[in-house]
């Protein structure tokens, strides 16, 4: 994993332990090498990220009398394990994944940051646990390469990823967001130690909520600037990422190095224009980077490589060819990530209550008759998917925010046995979700769905292995658990105001940044896809779905792949996230599992 940590190397070996870490010097150059010991080297560390106050959890334990022999964040967390024991992680403000050896106890002790900003997989055979911030390490060292758990290959169809602990590789697990895992005597126990759930609603007036929204989002920028090397910010002149290039100038002594993508052959999707009114208004050092329909598509195979399970992001491509450009500059990168799970940010959250009130109509409709229509009579996939919206209530139909395909499309795709055997497992993941939280608003219900499957399983993941892959560490200022857990807590209006998402951050960047970046219609992160494959990747992406070994694997049935290449190319509707998600899948199993 050199790319992740390319300027040094370590190792712990004792008996049946091994521990291993790769370098990526940011804070006291001099001196963090890992694996990091306590005084008497009973407790050995290795970790990946940033503890952002590890200054003060250092303070405070320097009182109870602990030794630092050094001036990095790592050896905070040998200490403070001496002092907490397993509660450790609730004193750490920041992104982390950590395995600590205890000699003494011969215990193996993982830990994951709240959100899961950082990666974290495990695989246990009964024996032996590995574990590593990447699964291709774990792959390397099993006897046989693990096969397709296709019971997941449902959650990635509706969803464009797979959430939870399970990876769609059979075995390997992901330590879970918010958890710890301890392994002794040949078994393991995995904790959480933290949940947005437990977090009671807020009772605050329009102007402290304002005022302690600024408070807050300055001070965790500013903990974020934390570096003895260049950083620098992504931006899209979204509000989000303008938002944290506004408080950076604020900060900083030098003008902020920024970073956009943008696209030759489709003006449309670019966000370039708005990137540069923030970049002038800031008087930014101001990078762009053009991305082209070739480099996309022959970019796929690295994309995989990187990412290890399929996902279809397009943006992920982009997101590592501006990493790679920003690397030329910058060690440290900050982003604008998480702003639109946190303030209520997406357009779904203003559809699902319109849904509602179709759907105490809808639910006279006797089910079966409804389906039928549903998989006979809508015009395209888009419309059945809102026709079976409208047919289930809320806790039901709400998958995340990137929920693409319903029941109704999965009836004309999937073959027979494969639908058989996923049954409804998707729906019933997220049901629960939806009804963890007893005390809230279907609002709060849905966000929280979101920042426990589609941000960390999907959003941050990408923005981690993208800019790791090019030895480039991001942060995530609007994902400070502090912040978080005080945006999540707000009454509803103050984040979604009739149909103003992220309003209470609006408000506060009123004061900031100009009003046609603030109210600007939301793109998110755009890649023109859908252009690209009705002209110059066409071709490409037909052969590939079309081959024999792409039909054979038992998933879908196989009129489906030339009749919405077709719908697509005509322009009957837009499929191209449908057969992104399908290529992506395609070269995983090429990649990975053949």
């Amino acid at each position: 994993m050199a790319h992740r940590g390319p300027d040094g190397e370590g190792y712990f070996v004792r008996d049946h332990v091994a521990l291993g870490h790769r370098r990526l010097s940011i804070i006291d150059i001099g001196g963090g090498e890992q694996p990091m010991f306590n005084e008497d080297n009973s407790i050995v560390v290795v970790y990946n990220g940033e503890i952002f106050n590890f200054l003060e959890v250092k303070a405070d334990l320097e009182a109870k009398g602990h030794r630092f022999r050094n001036h990095c964040d790592t050896e905070v967390i040998v200490h403070a394990y001496e002092e907490y024991g397993e509660q450790c992680p609730t004193r750490f403000r920041g992104m982390f994944a950590f395995a600590i050896y205890d000699i003494k106890k011969d215990l193996v002790f993982l830990g994951r940051d709240r959100l899961g900003i950082k990666p974290l997989y495990y695989h246990f055979d009964g024996k032996r646990l590995l574990f590593a911030s990447e699964i291709k390490p774990i792959l390397r060292m099993l006897d046989q390469r693990p096969g397709v758990d296709a019971g997941l290959i449902d959650f990635y169809i509706s969803l464009g990823y797979v959430p939870g602990e399970r990876t769609l590789f059979n075995g390997i697990q992901r330590l879970m967001p918010g958890h710890t895992l301890a392994f002794v005597q040949g078994r393991y126990r995995t904790s959480q130690y933290w949940d947005i759930a437990k977090i009671p609603p807020l009772q605050i007036s329009d102007k402290d909520a304002e005022e302690k929204l600024e408070h807050l989002l300055l001070e965790s920028v500013k903990l974020r600037l934390m570096s003895e090397v260049p950083l620098g910010a992504f931006l899209s002149g979204g509000v989000d990422s303008s938002a944290i290039v506004a408080c950076m100038s604020k900060m900083m002594n030098e003008p902020v190095k920024t970073f956009s993508v943008g696209y030759s052959d489709d003006p449309a999707s670019s966000e370039l224009e708005y990137a540069r009114i923030v970049a002038k208004a800031f008087k930014t050092d101001h990078h762009e980077f053009i991305l082209e329909s070739g480099d996309f598509f022959d970019s796929l195979d690295l994309l995989l490589e990187h990412m290890e399970e399929p996902i279809v992001e397009s943006a992920a491509v982009a997101l590592y060819q501006l990493s790679k450009k920003a690397r030329e500059h910058v060690t440290v990168i900050l982003s604008g990530e998480g702003g639109d799970e946190i303030l209520a940010g997406y357009p779904l959250y203003k559809v699902m209550p319109k849904v509602d009130r179709l759907h105490s109509v809808g639910q006279f409709i006797p089910r079966g008759f409804h389906r039928w229509l549903g998989r006979n009579f809508m015009p395209s996939e888009k419309a059945a998917k809102y026709w079976d919206w409208m047919g289930t209530p809320l806790s039901k139909r709400y998958w995340g925010i990137s929920n693409d395909v319903t029941a109704s499309v999965k009836a004309g795709m999937y073959q027979a046995n494969f639908a058989a055997k996923v049954g409804n497992a998707t729906g019933d993941y997220f049901e629960a979700l939806f009804n963890k939280i007893d005390a809230g608003t279907d609002l709060r219900r849905m966000s929280y769905a979101d920042l426990k499957t589609w941000l960390p399983d999907d959003l941050l993941i990408k923005a981690d292995k993208m800019t790791m892959a090019c030895s480039l560490e991001l942060r995530v200022p609007m994902l400070d658990h502090h912040l978080l857990e005080f945006s999540t807590a707000l009454p509803d209006h103050l984040r979604l105001n009739g149909n103003e998402g992220k309003y209470l951050l609006k408000k506060v960047m009123e004061r900031y940044l100009p009003r046609e970046i603030i109210y600007r219609p939301k793109k998110g992160f755009p890649v023109p896809i859908a252009v690209w494959f009705r002209g110059p990747l066409f071709e490409r992406v037909r052969e590939i779905l079309m081959d024999s070994r792409t039909l054979s694997r038992g998933y879908f049935r196989p009129d489906y792949m030339p009749r919405i290449l077709e719908r697509h190319r005509s322009g009957a509707e837009d499929l191209s996230r449908r057969i992104f998600s399908l290529l992506a899948l395609e070269l995983w199993h090429r990649k990975y599992i053949d």
